[in-house]
């Protein structure tokens, strides 16, 4: 296997990924240390397109890439600069965004989806990510306003998982509403209060569960689209659940 020497203009090319813009402007985007690598490798979304490491990293990483991808080696010093991390990993990995059409929803689809709703933490959406690959709900819309699950910190909160899931983005409260009529979905509300338990919800054989954003909750749109509005009940004397916390219960509630 060939291994290069990274330049100055493709680190720079590198830095310019952790701009949203670039990464939309590129259709890639970095993902960082070797669980994501790993996890690309192994997923047919979002395929490889170079891998670099440090000094230290790069033997284990050409004993695991395929001998075709391009691999480029790098200092300490230059890893620091590269990374998004205060303590990097010492491998980054550039991978081709896989873009999905919500207009191929339909027939086939998963029986239990995920809307997203205006999720401004990008923790927060790739805990919900990775909290969905674990229950096996593999396609997720994200709204129009949702935070980029391209983000590093998206990526490093979803533990490979982004690689597991078809991420359809952006669709639109019509458009969802439109895709549950047409394949039959029953449309569940998760709100703060006021909803029904998730126990007592009246489980169709399809249904679109909308996660709102994590202050404000679901539009007054969304809400209205729905079949049955659920709210989890605490006890505590606290204002809100965490949303990737209620993504879970949800999620186990219904896939029980």
């Amino acid at each position: 296997m060939v291994i290069t020497q990274i330049s100055k203009n493709h680190r720079q090319w590198i830095r310019g990924l952790q701009r949203r813009k670039n990464r939309d402007q590129e259709g890639v985007f970095v993902a960082e240390g070797f669980n994501a690598l790993e996890s690309a490798l192994r997923s047919i979304h979002h395929p490889v397109l170079e891998v670099i490491a440090d000094r230290n990293h790069i033997e284990a990483v050409a004993d695991i890439i395929f001998n075709e991808t391009p691999l480029y080696e790098c200092s300490d010093s230059i890893m620091n600069e590269l990374s998004t991390e205060s303590t990097p990993q010492g491998v980054l990995t550039i991978c081709r965004r896989s873009e999905f059409d919500s207009r191929n929803l339909g027939a086939g689809t998963s029986d239990v989806l995920l809307y997203l709703d205006r999720v401004s933490d990008p923790g927060n959406l790739g805990t919900i990510i990775r909290t969905s690959a674990w229950f096996g709900v593999r396609q997720l819309m994200l709204g129009p306003s949702c935070v980029d699950p391209f983000n590093a910190k998206s990526i490093r909160a979803s533990a490979g998982a982004l690689f597991a899931v078809e991420l359809y983005m952006p669709v639109s409260p019509e458009s969802m509403k439109g895709l549950a009529g047409r394949a039959g979905y029953q449309i569940i509300a998760m709100v703060p209060r006021g909803g029904i338990s998730p126990e007592q919800v009246e489980k169709s054989g399809k249904n679109i569960i909308m996660m709102g954003q994590e202050a404000e909750g679901l539009s007054d749109e969304l809400i209205g689209f729905a079949d049955q509005v659920v709210s989890i009940r605490g006890r505590g004397d606290v204002e809100s659940l965490n949303l990737s916390v209620a993504s879970a219960i949800i999620l186990y509630e219904m896939l029980k």
